[in-house]
């Protein structure tokens, strides 16, 4: 597994998957009721991303910036080994305030691990279900995009896309939108099917329902299968349909 990938994975998928955490899980609203503070992570050769929580809620902004705490990683292993629980990033900033990070910090992201990471017991809560399916959703389209700029296979991959669009909805739900430009890819909330360009063709998969997308994105129920019971749907340009699959193939193997 490439280290620089996957900690890409990390920074821009599992942290960005954190925004969505609050407006789900009632516990971790109740986390985040204190005056807000901005948290930012640098690593070598991925770049830095910054997390604002506070006022019950998270937001994500990739990119650098002003932060009160500050955390650096000399090598993108050392991220990977933090989220492993293995690793401590060097502290650059806010040292009287590193207290968050093993207290609340630590409460939030174990909570995004308790949904992302069930037992077949907790599967069978409907309630949990469903915040597992959306998350879920949200953590492996973010991760395809960083698997897409940033693992060698998943260049490779990229390279053969041409310019456009993948929407990924789930019926009477939420959507994201797979942007591909000069086979780089960024993900954008939303149903975005013109954010490629004038010249950017489209295509979309549409998930039938909550429990379709967490079976297929949990591995239970494989794509193929579930497109012949028309549980999802796909539409519009092929090739790109073909490469995004390719790429997603690849998610499990960082998210594991």
């Amino acid at each position: 597994m490439n280290q620089t990938a996957m900690a890409a994975v990390n920074l821009r998928a599992v942290l960005r998957t954190l925004e969505k955490l609050p407006e789900l899980d009632p516990k971790s609203k109740q986390l985040l009721e204190h005056v807000p503070l901005i948290l930012q992570f640098k690593a070598a050769n991925v770049g830095s991303v910054r997390l604002k929580l506070g006022d019950g809620k998270i937001e994500f902004f990739p990119g650098g910036g002003p932060a009160d705490i500050s955390l650096g990683f000399p090598v993108p292993s050392m991220v990977n080994k933090m989220f492993d629980g293995k690793g401590i990033p060097v502290p650059l900033k806010g040292f009287t305030k590193l207290k968050y990070l093993t207290g609340t910090f630590t409460e939030i992201t174990d909570r995004l691990s308790y949904y992302l990471r069930p037992t077949p017991q907790l599967l069978q809560d409907p309630e949990f279900a469903r915040i597992n399916s959306l998350l879920t959703l949200h953590v492996a389209v973010y991760a395809m995009a960083e698997i897409a700029n940033q693992d060698p296979k998943g260049i490779q991959v990229a390279k053969g896309m041409r310019d456009g669009t993948i929407g990924l909805k789930i019926a009477n739900g939420p959507a994201l939108t797979m942007v591909i430009n000069d086979h780089h890819a960024r993900i954008v909330d939303g149903d975005a099917p013109k954010a490629a360009g004038p010249n950017g063709r489209h295509a979309f998969m549409v998930f039938s329902d909550l429990d379709t997308t967490g079976q297929v994105l949990r591995g239970e129920l494989a794509s193929y299968p579930a497109i012949g019971r028309e549980l999802i749907k796909l539409g519009g340009y092929v090739p790109l349909l073909d490469n995004m699959n390719k790429i997603l193939g690849m998610v499990p193997f960082y998210l594991s």
